[in-house]
């Protein structure tokens, strides 16, 4: 008897454990939603402060999207060197250079140029967001807000959140347009296909649902993102570790929501 009970308390601590790790993502899931509803209704609902808004808001843009431009320019013009490189040749034995446009608008401006975008804008935004906040958390600056009578998730959280989204929407129309111009120009040094079958192709593939599902992407994944890394720079309460800890959380929060978003809207587009 005694061994029955030990086996049945072993196996409901198992269960209690099993059942503890799927409980505490589900909760952080529906708490990063909770954090991305007041986002939205922070920057609509309270006393206006425009003038801080555009401040805040500006800097973020400026932060994400104009500093380290140069590096998405750089890593786009290597996207459309691939695209270009790996495929454009097998298309001209089969005289297939009339898929080259289809090739371009399918990989970088509906499925690799948003993914790209976002993952720049993570690396370089996302976990800056959550060090920034989670510091001023645990300083006692956010509770220094609060007895002032200010929404620190106004003050803080909302022009971040736009900021990211503007500068993302901003930072794939670059990528796209740079990834486009890197496989033209290597198109005529490697596959010498002249330029005007090169933008008949592509203008003849690029329809307006396929822009539509790039910029959708693309404001899904950076509101993702503003959301994750906003939220668990508030959820830091006590230590240093903690922050660098909920830096690693966000960063793999972030690819799981981007790359599970990336799979319902491409099965949305094909159904």
């Amino acid at each position: 008897m005694n061994r029955l009970f030990r086996v049945v308390k072993v196996q409901g601590g198992i269960l209690g454990q099993a059942w503890g790790q799927f409980v505490a993502p589900l909760s952080q899931l529906l708490d990063i939603f909770a954090m991305f509803h007041r986002l939205i209704l922070g920057a609509f609902i309270g006393p206006p402060c425009i003038g801080l808004f555009f401040r805040e808001l500006s800097r973020q843009v400026y932060f994400t999207a104009i500093r380290r431009a140069y590096i998405l320019v750089f890593t786009s013009l290597i996207l459309g060197m691939l695209v270009i490189v790996n495929a454009t040749q097998q298309l001209v034995k089969l005289q297939g250079e009339d898929f080259i446009g289809w090739l371009l608008v399918t990989i970088v401006v509906r499925e690799v140029g948003p993914v790209w975008a976002a993952f720049f804008v993570l690396l370089n935004s996302g976990g800056a967001i959550t060090v920034e906040i989670g510091n001023m958390s645990i300083n006692q600056e956010i509770r220094a807000l609060k007895m002032m009578g200010i929404d620190p998730y106004r003050y803080l959280g909302v022009p971040r959140f736009w900021g990211i989204t503007i500068s993302l929407m901003c930072l794939y129309i670059l990528c796209v347009f740079t990834a486009i111009i890197g496989g033209y120009l290597f198109a005529q040094a490697f596959a010498e296909i002249f330029w005007a079958k090169f933008w008949l192709s592509f203008v003849n593939a690029l329809q307006l649902i396929d822009l539509g599902v790039g910029f959708a992407k693309t404001t899904i994944f950076a509101m993702l993102i503003a959301t994750v890394s906003i939220y668990f720079g508030f959820s830091s309460r006590f230590n240093v570790d903690e922050v660098a800890r909920n830096t690693s959380e966000a960063a793999i929060w972030s690819l799981v929501l981007i790359g599970a978003t990336n799979i319902i809207l491409t099965a949305a587009y094909y159904l």
